[in-house]
């Protein structure tokens, strides 16, 4: 069985991983967010997904360690290793205690930093680009979606990081969130992107001012410590 499913959230990815196994179903592989699936015990298995250093594969003893807990390496999908472990075997938990909790969401977040600006710059060059050719607009509106969506997983990721670091006794300072003037850059430059070329001499201010707002917000967001 085939199911196909986007997740930027790996412990509900996890979640619904156990779940399938519950009703008797096994994830055996997974390729661009296509999983697949065959039957089994139902609760025969229980899944993790674990975050390697290294892009599409793990290292020598990474694997010999999960061989010998008796964890199965699934699949390798970027730096995202999915592991199963047989409920006879034992108990299956990763991560046990609060300091390599944290060093596991940071290392995630950073990869979702990483992506967010990858993403920003791609959202500023298909803005530019809209100028000249009203097919990127298609793009434009994709490409601030991904780039909305993931840098929500990166303030997300944070937030439980400190979440984590205050049940160890550190006191956070946390921000609000994604600046309000990114958010109105990008509104209006969506306005600005509906409007018809023959208005182009209100058209291409309003790109341009949408542009500057999302520029100014993004690095009103980037500065704010606690969120990145």
């Amino acid at each position: 069985m085939k199911k196909f499913r986007i997740y930027f959230d790996k412990d509900k990815e996890t979640a619904w991983l156990n779940e399938m196994a519950s009703e008797g179903y096994a994830l055996t592989s997974f390729f661009a967010g296509s999983y697949t699936f065959d039957e089994c015990t139902p609760g025969k298995y229980t899944y993790q997904i674990d975050f390697s250093d290294k892009l599409f594969c793990v290292s020598e003893d990474y694997r010999e360690f999960m061989h010998e807990n008796d964890i199965e390496i699934v699949q390798t999908w970027g730096f995202w290793v999915f592991l199963r472990k047989q409920n006879a075997a034992g108990p299956f938990h990763l991560y046990t205690d609060i300091d390599s909790s944290i060093e596991h969401y940071t290392k995630i977040r950073n990869m979702f930093k990483g992506a967010s600006i990858l993403m920003i710059i791609a959202f500023f060059i298909e803005c530019i680009c809209a100028f000249h050719s009203p097919i990127c607009y298609f793009f434009v509106l994709f490409v601030g979606a991904m780039m909305i969506t993931i840098m929500n997983v990166t303030f997300k990721t944070n937030r439980l990081i400190n979440d984590l670091k205050e049940q160890k006794g550190e006191v956070i300072k946390r921000a609000n969130g994604p600046s309000p003037v990114l958010i109105a850059g990008l509104l209006l430059n969506s306005g600005a992107l509906i409007m018809s070329d023959s208005v182009s001499y209100i058209k291409h201010p309003l790109q341009i001012l949408a542009i500057a707002l999302m520029g100014y917000g993004l690095v009103k967001t980037f500065i704010m410590k606690d969120e990145l």
